[in-house]
């Protein structure tokens, strides 16, 4: 089992558009609420959160110590609304898990190994699937399922979700067959098609510079005339 990270948060007392106050000193309102559990408006530090996610992941389930309160909350992030423009969160909702009752969720795909269709082929490497619908208890959720790809040595091999490694204690939402990897192969241009294609190219051009010099001769003769 994946160590959890822990975000640290109080109560918040500011609430609707007052709320635009607190992320000016950076911190970030919030609201935690679960099957069960009644809804609790909180803050916590901005950057912490930001921290969090990047080095953990989103999907990531996290202890939530809400000062005040004995024992942390187990939480997931269900909602996150994020600024436009830059990106930056400036509110999520956190949903508290029973820790003896299956979930369902998403986890990312995590591709392993080196496919000899790309290295020895020139082939590119093409994901389908980079995440998938699982079922598991909270405390068996995966940071990542991975799938190895050393077996992928031709154009025509694939592999799909029947493939995965998935953990011990998680059930796959997602049927077998679907694809998750393939390799592609490349654009060949044969040498010949590319001569013929610049030799077009050359009399289009010579053509058009021999109707310039066409157009100007009435020209010319209307100044001899005059």
């Amino acid at each position: 089992m994946p160590d959890r990270l822990t975000l640290s948060a109080t109560n918040r007392t500011v609430l609707g558009k007052r709320v635009k106050h607190l992320r000016r000193e950076g911190i970030l309102p919030a609201n935690v609420y679960g099957r069960g559990v009644d809804s609790t408006a909180i803050q916590l530090d901005g950057r912490d959160f930001r921290r969090a996610i990047r080095q953990a992941g989103i999907r990531s389930m996290f202890e939530l110590a809400i000062d005040g309160e004995k024992e942390s909350r187990h939480v997931l992030v269900r909602g996150l609304d994020r600024e436009g423009g830059t990106g930056d969160p400036i509110h999520v909702d956190f949903y508290q898990v029973d820790l003896n009752t299956p979930i369902q969720t998403t986890a990312i795909i995590r591709l392993v190994g080196t496919a000899p269709a790309v290295t020895d082929l020139g082939g590119t490497l093409l994901q389908n699937l980079e995440s998938i619908a699982i079922r598991c208890l909270p405390l068996d959720i995966p940071e990542a399922i991975e799938l190895d790809i050393s077996s992928l040595e031709s154009f025509e091999l694939s592999l799909s979700v029947g493939d995965l490694e998935v953990p011990e204690g998680v059930e796959v939402l997602v049927a077998p067959d679907v694809g998750v990897a393939t390799v592609d192969a490349p654009r060949l241009t044969i040498e010949g098609e590319e001569e013929e294609g610049e030799e077009d190219l050359e009399g289009e051009e010579g053509e058009e510079v021999e109707g310039e010099e066409g157009a100007e001769s009435p020209a010319e003769g209307a100044d001899d005339e005059s």
